[in-house]
């Protein structure tokens, strides 16, 4: 019966291609590896190895074996390194929630970095308007969540500070507050349709980013995003978001007469006050805040960190 360290030892004979390469590479002894190598051979009644030439060449019955034993092999050291995690403390999975009104890049480069780290560790991301993500977050249905933060702070969460996001008010080119070189009022905008990512189901608990009397709600930024660009509104959009299509013309930046084009809005890793970080979430946490240090492409116009944008 073939087992793991049988495994190892074709690979790095095959890999290496000569038995006292391998025995380096497993820090045994030569003959010892070449005799484990013979005993396989026997007990599978398998030529493994031609010998007939100064170094082992793998068979046609060793070559038609090897896609089978590297995924054996890679399996075994998926779950080495995931018992290993789980003996250090590592959480088994992670549930994160992210508030579908951000940018989703950072997180997602956040995510490869700790899927490097972890392997072996189980993600979970649920997407969903800001107020629908942070009550899963009380409900338990995830462990944190990426969001922006609160006008108030929440007794049952705990929270790390990760960047500000800035909000651009944004329009398609041929819509009425897309007109080149044209100023607006910010309050002008109430007279138009406003495009917002949000359940309608649950009431939102920050008006801030609302100011239009009219208001389509959607269920994500990308169909937010697909909307503007329709022309069927105006939307907030966060700026990595949207930068990219100001660029191409597909979007522009609305100028206002009486204040400036940019809402910072402050992101916070939101967790439950007790449970605390695991390593796993602590290391995607400090991933999380590196993302928020890391300077930001200049694609267009931030504006002061102004707030008057959205008063109604």
């Amino acid at each position: 019966m073939l087992t793991s360290d049988h495994i190892e030892i074709l690979l790095r004979v095959t890999d290496t291609g000569s038995f006292s390469a391998a025995a380096r590479a497993l820090r045994r002894a030569p003959s010892a590896v070449s005799m484990a190598v013979a005993n396989i051979e026997a007990e599978l009644g398998l030529e493994l190895f031609d010998r007939s030439r100064r170094e082992p060449v793998p068979t046609d019955a060793l070559r038609a074996l090897l896609p089978a034993a590297r995924l054996v092999d890679d399996q075994l050291r998926a779950l080495r390194a995931h018992a290993a995690h789980l003996s250090a403390g590592v959480e088994a999975r992670l549930r994160i929630g992210l508030a579908a009104e951000l940018d989703e890049a950072p997180l997602t480069r956040a995510l490869g970095d700790l899927a490097r780290h972890y392997p072996a560790l189980e993600i979970q991301v649920r997407s969903a308007p800001q107020d629908e993500i942070v009550a899963a977050l009380h409900a338990g249905a995830v462990d944190l969540c990426v969001a922006y933060g609160g006008l108030a702070l929440d007794a049952r969460e705990s929270i790390h500070a990760l960047w500000t996001e800035t909000l651009l008010a944004v329009a398609a080119p041929g819509h009425e507050l897309g007109a080149p070189r044209k100023r607006w009022a910010i309050e002008s905008l109430a007279l138009h349709r406003q495009i917002v990512v949000a359940n309608p189901d649950v009431p939102q608990s920050d008006g801030r980013p609302v100011i239009g009397s009219r208001v389509w709600q959607v269920g994500t930024s990308a169909s937010a995003l697909a909307q503007v660009k329709a022309g069927h509104g105006w939307a907030n959009l966060p700026r990595g978001l949207v930068q990219d299509a100001i660029a191409r013309g597909e979007l522009v930046a609305l100028r206002f007469s009486n204040t400036t084009n940019g809402l910072p809005l402050p992101v916070y890793l939101r967790l439950p006050r007790h449970p605390g970080l695991g390593k796993a979430a602590a290391h995607l946490a400090a991933r999380l805040r590196a993302e928020g240090a890391a300077p930001r492409t200049a694609g267009a116009p931030e504006g002061r960190r102004d707030t008057k944008q959205t008063q109604q």
